[in-house]
């Protein structure tokens, strides 16, 4: 039963198309048959331990001859696959994933293995169901620098793997597509190039009624993926990377929520941000003066925009380089900061890793130096005869700087040494937060008119992914855009070749420099916004989703960018709004704005050349822009509370609908709405000129946020009406959200009264919850508020389980109910009858409106006589 696993053709690892007779011939582990190419049976391991079924069949060489299989039960729905090799230690990512020390008892799978001597195989198969969660069709291929699996998926309903630009956030199978995994300096193009991050992690689906199950390939060198579909119509998907090992993480949920938990207890809890960090942040490469972000800021709050954050990017630095600021057009930097600090809005500054190599006169620099900070190129004999003076044994690359040294994040002279310099420097300019950028790492003209590295089997290994064969490549090699494969980490202990932790430095990056703003802001949380991550990078970071344009697709596929790295544990996350690079319309800025008022990390920001984007620009969207900020911050304390819910529990915050909706087969393909929670759903308009749009209404009774009125009970589709100035917001029945009247930043809207929006399910109830703290300060116990809230047989109860000093001072002032379909004859608070002035029903929206008045740190209840 030969090739049954593809019997379409074998396609070689560079191509979508299948190998011509020419080109697989040259592969001993593949044969022409019937006019198509196959890779043959023999080409992989027999089950003994495993071992290599014939010695000579190869695709790139290197073979690893006999394999170490282990199967680890670390909890009952999480079972790690793990193929090494015995007789040599092999890379591994360094980074500690978070399992028990103790398995699971009662293990959820049960394993399918050949007998000894067989072709192998393996089948994990969920034993309540019966199905089959991973099976690998196909030979195994485990060379040195090539290693290869092919896995039957059991639906085509697959979500995950990135960082790349997607045009659904479920992925296609109707044609074979390959997406690289290497973190680059790539712009978000619409093509299959590889960005900023990696994140080798699915979720898929397994059958209809909503049971699914995630998978993490825990590996950091170069990768790549490709989605097709086996001879016997099922989905296939192949992984390749090109080093280390095969380490298979499998969680079994057995839904997408318990998945998420699941997932991010494993690589890392996300941070929970300070509450600042929440409100509306401008920023722009391109501010040429302290004078020009007066400007701006001023007339944002002339017209009325909510602004928390403002964020300076490299411009206010002297010839670019870090932990110093421009004399010329920067000068009262600091005084600048003050201003804005006694407006209510925090300040954010960039921090690129790259250093000018100005040894002599550049502080900077001279400390790394002394420190021994820098990456290094592996051996002596690799460093360029025309290395710079004072350069040593440093990779030199270029950067905006220009000729720059690259901090080595591994090794803990470079934290000493990184947390000094953010430590100085905020004693001469008072930021809150640090932005990393660039840290991929990128470095400019590599092998082109830069950099430019040796030939040797790093940098150019036998098959380099399609990072290196991807037309956006210009030099067709891995280190294009970046540093040398053939330089060297070390954490102290080990060293590591940059070409097995290249995709690790925007991680180590954002982790050491969250650790010096602990140390340098000692008792506040740290906020840091990196534009590469990793697998747990949640922990340490922010994201937003890098250079993107003025358009309207890319503005559509955000929502999709969004989306996948709430998958990936980073929830807080967002797109530069309106577009980084290009002109958008007021149209298209006025929409985005929509959208961008509700992302988690919410900031408007473009690029130099290109004129201001800030809303106040046009006084349309000034006006569009206040509107739906003013809603935003209402429900910051919704968004704060899912937050908090996500760094305690791993819960989500933005949803896709099938989250929430697992069985609905209609809502696995929306990714142009989304969920804050499972309460509130946005469903933003991405066509130009568009006044309607179609909206997909999962099961349950959908209320108009801002009238209260009931829309439908779905599940249905709709055509709504969203003339420009209106953005469709809808609250699901059973849930309470609480609210905080807006202010103009949160440092005002944090003292304002709170109130709670309850919208009632079909039976009439509704549940609920409120985090509260001081906002920046290190989570405490004793030093916060939870109050749960829950509705039902027309009493809404709240009940706190621990309150704090932030919380003593706010009252409850407001109770609205959505879907009272009966107007009340009383409304007693506390056994209070109260009176009817106090209380209001509309009978056409159904929306009981109550003054309340009631202390937040204390329990109440609001019975509704009808």
């Amino acid at each position: 039963m030969q090739n049954k696993w593809n019997k379409k053709g074998h396609l070689l690892p560079a191509g979508e198309v299948e190998a011509t007779e020419e080109e697989c011939v040259q592969y001993s582990a593949c044969e022409w048959t019937q006019g198509v190419c196959h890779m043959k049976d023999s080409a992989g391991y027999r089950v003994v331990t495993l071992e290599k079924m014939e010695a000579n069949i190869t695709m790139f060489g290197g073979d690893i001859h006999s394999l170490l299989l282990e199967v680890i039960s670390h909890e009952d729905y999480h079972v790690q696959i793990k193929i090494s090799d015995p007789e040599q230690v092999r890379y591994e990512v360094p980074i500690p994933l978070q399992v028990p020390e103790v398995g699971g008892n009662d293990p959820w799978y049960s394993l399918n293995l050949p007998e000894a001597g067989h072709a192998f195989t393996l089948a994990l198969t969920r034993t309540s169901t019966g199905t089959t969660m991973v099976e690998t069709v196909g030979p195994l291929t485990y060379e040195d620098q090539f290693l290869q699996v092919h896995l039957r998926l059991p639906s085509t309903y697959l979500y995950g793997l990135g960082e790349n630009m997607h045009a659904t956030f479920r992925h296609s199978f109707t044609f074979r597509s390959t997406f690289p995994l290497f973190a680059r300096d790539q712009p978000t193009f619409n093509g299959k190039q590889n960005e900023y991050g990696v994140h080798p992690y699915f979720m898929v689906f397994e059958d209809d009624q909503g049971t699914a199950h995630s998978l993490l390939l825990y590996n950091s060198n170069a990768m790549e993926y490709s989605t097709f579909m086996l001879d016997d119509g099922s989905a296939g998907i192949t992984l390749r990377t090109t080093g280390g090992v095969l380490d298979f993480h499998i969680l079994m949920g057995p839904h997408p929520d318990h998945i998420l938990a699941q997932y991010t207890a494993l690589v890392g809890r996300p941070l929970l941000p300070p509450y600042w960090s929440l409100g509306f942040g401008l920023s722009r490469w391109g501010y040429n003066s302290t004078a020009h972000v007066r400007q701006v800021v001023q007339r944002n709050r002339a017209a009325g925009v909510p602004q928390d954050v403002q964020t300076l990017d490299i411009d206010y630095m002297q010839d670019k380089r870090d932990f110093t600021i421009d004399p010329v057009s920067w000068p009262d930097l600091p005084q600048l900061v003050q201003e804005l600090h006694n407006d209510g809005i925090k300040v954010v500054i960039i921090f690129d890793p790259a250093i000018a190599t100005d040894f002599e006169t550049y502080p900077p620099a001279i400390h790394g130096g002394e420190a021994d900070a820098y990456v290094k190129w592996a051996s002596e004999d690799l460093i360029p005869g025309d290395q710079c003076d004072g350069c040593r044994d440093y990779v030199v690359g270029r950067v905006w700087p220009g000729d720059t040294v690259f901090p080595d994040f591994f090794k803990p002279d470079t934290h000493q040494w990184w947390t000094q310099e953010i430590t100085a420097f905020h004693q001469l300019v008072g930021f809150d937060g640090a932005w990393v950028d660039m840290n991929e790492p990128s470095s400019f003209g590599t092998n082109l008119y830069a950099l430019r590295c040796p030939r040797n089997l790093w940098d150019d290994p036998p098959y380099p992914t399609h990072a290196a064969l991807t037309t956006e490549n210009l030099s067709g090699r891995l280190s294009d855009k970046t540093i040398c494969m053939s330089s060297n980490h070390t954490d102290g202990n080990t060293t590591f070749l940059h070409y097995n932790v290249h995709s690790l430095y925007g991680w180590s990056h954002a982790k050491v420099t969250h650790s010096a703003l602990q140390a340098t802001l000692p008792g506040l949380r740290p906020l840091v916004l990196s534009r590469s991550t990793f697998p747990g990078s949640g922990r340490y970071t922010i994201h937003w989703l890098g250079d993107n344009f003025a358009t309207w697709e890319q503005m559509r596929r955000s929502v999709i960018g969004m989306l996948e790295f709430n998958l990936f544990g980073i929830p807080m996350v967002g797109a530069d709004i309106c577009g980084f690079s290009g002109h958008p319309s007021a149209e298209l800025c006025a929409r985005w704005m929509q959208l961008g008022a509700f992302y988690p990390f919410s900031r408007n920001h473009n690029m130099e050349g290109f004129p201001d984007q800030d809303p106040a620009v046009w006084p349309q969207v000034a006006d569009i822009s206040r509107y739906v900020l003013q809603l935003r911050y209402q429900y910051l304390p919704y968004l704060y509370t899912l937050l908090y819910l996500a760094h305690t529990e791993g819960s989500g915050v933005v949803r896709p609908l099938l989250s929430h909706f697992p069985g609905d087969l209609k809502a696995r393909d929306v990714d142009d709405q989304f969920l804050w929670g499972s309460g509130l759903m946005v469903a933003p308009v991405l066509e130009e000129g568009a006044i309607t749009r179609d909206v997909y209404f999962p099961q349950g009774e959908w209320y108009d946020l801002v009238t209260g009125a009931l829309v439908v009970s779905g599940p249905a589709q709709a055509t709504v009406s969203a003339p420009l100035e209106t953005l469709p917001l809808y609250l699901l029945g059973g849930a309470v959200l609480p609210f905080q009247y807006p202010a103009i930043n949160t440092q005002q809207s944090r003292t304002n009264p709170l109130g709670l929006t309850v919208a009632l399910d079909s039976n009439g109830t509704a549940t609920g919850m409120l985090f509260w703290d001081d906002g920046e300060g290190n989570l405490v116990d004793g030093d916060i508020h939870i109050s749960h809230y829950v509705f039902t047989q027309m009493e809404l109860k709240g009940s706190v389980l621990e309150t704090c000093s932030a919380a003593g001072s706010l009252a409850l002032e407001r109770v609205e109910v959505l879907g009272m379909w009966q107007e009340p004859k009383d409304v007693i608070i506390n056994e209070v009858s109260q009176p009817t002035h106090l209380w209001t029903y509309n009978q056409n929206t159904t929306l009981l409106s109550i003054t309340t008045n009631l202390p937040v740190g204390s329990d109440f209840n609001i019975v509704i006589n009808i």
